[in-house]
């Protein structure tokens, strides 16, 4: 039988080091919203000189209720950001601390859960608002909330991927739809970019599609959690393709990490086509028409949503939505794992 917490894959994995130990300065309060203030630049510059020994191999999520959903990482910062989809607090870490902090608490801007989260290259972070179908856009250095755009009533806005262009494109799982987010001289906007009704994209009860990833100049991919099936868009025709999987489906597919010419899809498990929370990963051909399941990674993930590289580690987050829906207990601490890549 296996051991708690060992990984399976295919390929070599790298055993997690012994556990970085830091001592850390105390947090001062914004004087704006009531929240600790960013980490030291000073200190995040020492920690990139650790050469990623001894990192820790989970990260803690705090909160009896934070079921952490999204997941974003800020090259700039060195900073990784997830949010409670019950509460809406966001939440911040670096590397080389296992804690996260609270960056911004729960109800501020009318931010009561999240859902999807991801940064871009000019320092600004979108927070997807499940069912309240609303997208938050922050500044990330000053935390000011530059706008908040909001979807069709009675949709569900779950991922969120940038575009080489700076475009943003975001899931409707209910309202079974991709949005387009873009901003002009400050002002932003946000309407439905692809109707999906009437489309080879499955229309079922429940969620739809899911998690999405802007994979090159052209394309998004897109997972169907209840299907199993991935989708192709070309951004440009809005022409639709199934990913050929050779047979495989990714049933409970959720996020969708692109790293090294792979591509990792979160799947949380718990119902009958995908009974194992698991990552699988995937080598898409060069036109992404198919893509071949290379390996699985099993761990002892709990109802794993979404994921990020940090330094050349997958942080997978075990948001325990299947417990937070039913009003079971949750296993605390809430966590997010930290798994080597081959």
């Amino acid at each position: 039988m296996p051991s708690k917490g060992q990984i399976f894959v295919r390929v070599p994995t790298v055993s997690a080091a012994l556990t970085l130990l830091l001592v850390a300065t105390p947090a001062t309060a914004s004087t704006h919203t009531g929240n600790p203030a960013p980490t030291p630049s000073a200190q995040t510059a020492e920690l990139r000189n650790d050469a990623d020994i001894g990192l820790p191999s989970r990260y803690i999520v705090p909160g009896q209720r934070a079921y952490p959903g999204g997941l974003a990482y800020d090259r700039a910062t060195d900073q990784f950001f997830t949010g409670s989809t019950q509460e809406g607090t966001l939440y911040v870490g670096t590397p080389g601390r296992e804690r996260m902090q609270v960056w911004l608490r729960g109800g501020v801007d009318g931010r009561t859960t999240t859902s999807g989260i991801i940064s871009d290259d000019q320092g600004r972070l979108y927070v997807g608002g499940g069912p309240t179908n609303r997208v938050w856009i922050y500044d990330i250095r000053s935390r000011r909330l530059l706008a908040t755009v909001s979807g069709v009533p009675g949709g569900f806005v779950n991922d969120i991927t940038i575009a080489e262009d700076g475009t943003a494109y975001a899931t409707d799982s209910l309202g079974h739809l991709i949005y387009r987010i873009s901003e002009r001289d400050g002002r932003w906007s946000m309407h439905p970019w692809l109707d999906l009704d009437g489309t080879p994209v499955e229309h079922v009860d429940g969620h739809n599609l899911n998690g999405i990833i802007a994979v090159d100049g052209d394309n998004l991919i897109a997972v169907h959690s209840q299907s199993g099936k991935l989708y192709r868009f070309d951004r440009t025709s809005k022409e639709i393709h199934q990913v050929d999987l050779g047979g495989a489906f990714l049933y409970g597919g959720d996020g969708l990490v692109r790293h090294d010419g792979r591509l990792y899809v979160v799947r949380g498990g718990l119902s009958p086509q995908n009974p194992q929370p698991q990552v699988s990963v995937l080598r898409p051909s060069e036109d992404w028409s198919a893509a071949e399941v290379e390996s699985v990674i099993n761990s002892d993930f709990l109802h794993p949503s979404t994921a990020r590289v940090v330094r050349g580690r997958l942080l997978v987050v075990n948001s325990q939505y299947n417990t937070g829906q039913t009003g079971g207990q949750p296993e605390l601490p809430f966590s997010i794992s930290a798994i080597p890549l081959g």
